[in-house]
């Protein structure tokens, strides 16, 4: 049988809930042995309601959270390599804990006074500022289904705890809230950069219309509408090829001004179809577009089906369909994963963990073959930790998030003239917080030369992680095989939207797809609505956590068996992991799980509620709150806040992404970072703390072919006379043109 990626890792995992579990899952998932030790009175999982409905047994949220896991009353932490803990510093030292590597995942950071419980998921979301952003105009802030938050926390400290073993360091923490904000820098990359309000977007973002969950026949589904050619197929459809060439239409800015006349063109159309055929629509030509899929849905998609995504997993209460790995690849899905009974297994055998000799992350050096978010996430987390990111950029076509402004223009004050200067490329809030910290090098891999050129930086390489569609590494002579042949440890991360192979595959997705497909979409939204889709592609920082996970995984067994290997990671499948509980619940009660607008489930008084003074407030309590929910109205924010807590509540302010930073705990998350066009610019910090120290970028984002001849000096090898030659080829290096000439108005 091959080798796992986690060949030979031990794990002693004494978190519950959410968070900490789900980082012992996903190394779980990859190989590792991985031991629980829950607190008195059992993880509180094992009860925790998905939602309105009563439970009959064991909570589908346990059985996500950990298969593929021993479970022990007690176990030696000098067993383990990694321990994974969810106590606060003061209750570590209440009983004497130590570890030379622990990973310590709670609400506020382990220096907090309390850790954080399940039901603090609202309160840590209406903290971070997003909440503030993610609204109706004419209706309340509204949260993100499920537990994201502790979710991507728990994903964060997987690649932490793998991480932590690459370094002279013996303690991470991580707190859902970094990790958290990290995830939706999105809705804060405008407000740090260009230090303007921003309205809410509602259900239909207009930015890049039609947008949303769209009703059809019977359900939702989601049109891709970002690229020209997904309004060209759009027009086709509809049967109005006259659109295509109308400039009133044709641009994104344009259409805009007739969002209302586009609805009377594409209700009927979507409304006499269901969301298979027009998704077929899809698969059929290059429009990217989704479907609004249910857990029952998942449950029967020959695409999900045919790459194996759910596994029949064994639990106390018998056999249930669950996720069985969120990666395909050599090792990949490991077998077995079952769920242990509280106690079941013995107690690992005393005896400090064998060396594993890894190499230190400082000495990582990582190709992103990436663009937008997804893929330039795992460079962004790990770029902070040491590793060396290169980020590989052609001149045609560029990264398009260099010229994605989250409204006008996107600029600064007083900057604004950079619109007529093709440095307006380098200065975009999106792009440069994403790439922060990486060295950039501009390749065109359109010749065999460049081909060449990419190789040589391939055999100096330790990771490649690419977020292009599955045909494209294949359709330039880079596949596994060819990379294998340079470089037999390389580690190589695939993540198109639906994964390298299966039914999908070929179709294009964004964030906004991966919500659909991918389950946020038919959990998400106000109690009256049916489906919704947020405006940040959340699926894009989920894809990204995961990929960074699998990629110290892969590098893990490359460092302990010389061989690398190709890892193959869908963003639709990362995107259920954080649903997972919603697909058991499927398979064992035949249902869907219900949609719980700004409500916790299980708890007599959550949601948000607006206060006096034109704020908002978060609450989750017991049933003493609620007098206290219906009298918010008449009460400031901080009189309401005060009284909650008084009453044995929890509450926060609902803040916004331009309030969030003048105050802690957000302002103490964020780094300021000189970039050469912009200046400094404040932007979401790495979600770790190391040793007590929050690790800094070492530089803004990469000018566009400012370092190509740097990088290949230091990777490649050349010399200048082979650089100039390049040069005069075009096979490295440009110049981008101006924004005008390139159509763009403003």
């Amino acid at each position: 049988m091959p080798d796992v990626p986690l060949t030979g890792l031990r794990v002693l995992e004494t978190a519950s809930g959410v968070a900490g579990p789900y980082a012992g899952r996903l190394l779980a998932m990859l190989g590792a042995t991985v031991v629980k030790v829950e607190p008195d009175g059992g993880d509180p999982a094992r009860t925790q309601p998905v939602d309105d409905q009563p439970l009959s047994g064991l909570s589908p949220l346990y059985v996500h959270l950990n298969a593929g896991k021993l479970n022990a009353t007690e176990a030696d932490p000098d067993w383990a390599h990694v321990v994974i803990d969810d106590r606060t510093r003061a209750q570590l030292e209440q009983v004497g804990f130590r570890h030379p590597k622990l990973v310590s995942v709670t609400a506020w950071g382990v220096d907090a006074q309390r850790s954080g419980e399940i039901d603090d998921e609202l309160i840590v979301q209406a903290q971070s500022g997003f909440l503030g952003f993610n609204r109706d105009a004419d209706g309340p802030p509204l949260r993100l289904p499920g537990w994201p938050a502790q979710y991507m926390a728990g994903a964060a400290a997987a690649v932490g705890a793998m991480g932590l073993l690459r370094s002279t360091a013996s303690h991470l923490d991580v707190s859902w809230l970094a990790a958290f904000l990290g995830s939706v820098e999105l809705a804060y990359a405008d407000a740090l950069h260009c230090e303007r309000p921003r309205e809410p977007v509602g259900a239909h973002p207009p930015s890049a219309f039609p947008s949303g969950a769209i009703p059809c026949a019977d359900g939702f589904v989601t049109p891709g509408s970002i690229r020209a050619i997904d309004w060209e197929m759009q027009c086709l459809f509809y049967g109005r090829p006259d659109l295509i060439e109308n400039p009133e239409f044709t641009s994104r800015q344009r259409r805009v001004d007739h969002i209302d006349e586009l609805w009377e063109i594409i209700r009927p159309w979507y409304g006499e179809r269901t969301k298979r055929e027009i998704f077929q629509h899809g698969l059929d030509s290059p429009w990217a577009i989704g479907m609004v899929t249910t857990p029952l849905d998942a449950l029967d998609d020959p695409h999900l089906t045919e790459r194996e995504f759910l596994q029949t997993v064994d639990t106390p209460t018998g056999p249930v369909r669950a996720i069985g790995s969120v990666w395909r690849g050599e090792g990949l899905p490991v077998p077995d994963q079952s769920v242990s009974d509280a106690g079941a297994n013995p107690s690992p055998e005393d005896g400090t963990a064998p060396r594993l000799d890894l190499k230190l992350l400082d000495g990582l050096r990582v190709i992103e073959m990436t663009v937008a978010w997804a893929g330039p996430y795992v460079g962004n987390l790990l770029q902070p930790l040491g590793v060396d990111v290169i980020k590989l950029e052609a001149q045609n076509p560029f990264d398009g998030w260099r010229a994605l402004r989250p409204y006008d223009h996107g600029m600064r004050p007083g900057q604004e003239d950079l619109v007529d200067d093709n440095r307006w490329f380098d200065a975009s809030p999106l792009y440069n917080a994403l790439n922060r910290g990486k060295r950039g090098c501009v390749l065109s891999l359109a010749s065999e030369e460049g081909r060449e050129v990419f190789l040589d930086m391939a055999r100096n390489a330790d990771a490649i992680v690419c977020n292009f569609r599955a045909h494209v590494m294949p359709s330039l002579g880079l596949d596994w095989e060819t990379l294998k042949a340079v470089n037999p440890g390389l580690v190589v991360i695939r993540m198109p939207a639906f994964g390298i192979d299966g039914p999908y595959s070929g179709s294009a997705g964004y964030g906004s797809i991966g919500e659909a497909m991918g389950g946020i979409g038919h959990r998400q939204g106000y109690d009256h609505e049916g489906a919704r889709i947020s405006n940040i592609y959340y699926p894009d920082p989920i894809a990204g956590v995961h990929a960074a996970t699998a990629l110290l995984a892969g590098l893990h067994r490359r460092d302990l068996t010389g061989h690398g290997g190709e890892i193959d990671m869908s963003h639709q499948e990362a995107t259920w992991s954080f649903h997972g509980d919603a697909l058991v619940l499927a398979d064992t009660e035949g249902r869907d799980v219900g949609r719980m607008g700004n409500r916790d489930p299980g708890v007599a008084v959550s949601g948000i509620w607006s206060t006096a003074d034109d704020g908002w407030v978060a609450i989750v309590g017991p049933g003493d709150c609620a007098g206290l929910a219906e009298e918010a109205s008449r009460m400031t924010a901080a009189e309401l806040i005060m009284a909650v807590e008084i009453a044995g509540g929890s509450a926060a302010e609902v803040l916004d992404p331009w309030t969030a930073p003048g105050s802690e705990p957000v302002l103490s998350m964020l780094e300021t970072v000189d970039h050469a066009v912009t200046g400094p610019v404040r932007h979401v910090a790495s979600p770790y703390r190391i040793d007590g120290v929050r690790p800094s970028t070492t530089g803004g984002a990469p000018i566009f072919d400012q370092q190509t001849d740097q990088v290949l000096t230091d990777v490649a090898g050349y010399d200048p006379a082979r650089l100039a030659a390049l040069r005069e080829r075009e096979v490295i290096g440009g110049e981008l043109p101006t924004p005008a000439s390139m159509g763009y108005r403003f």
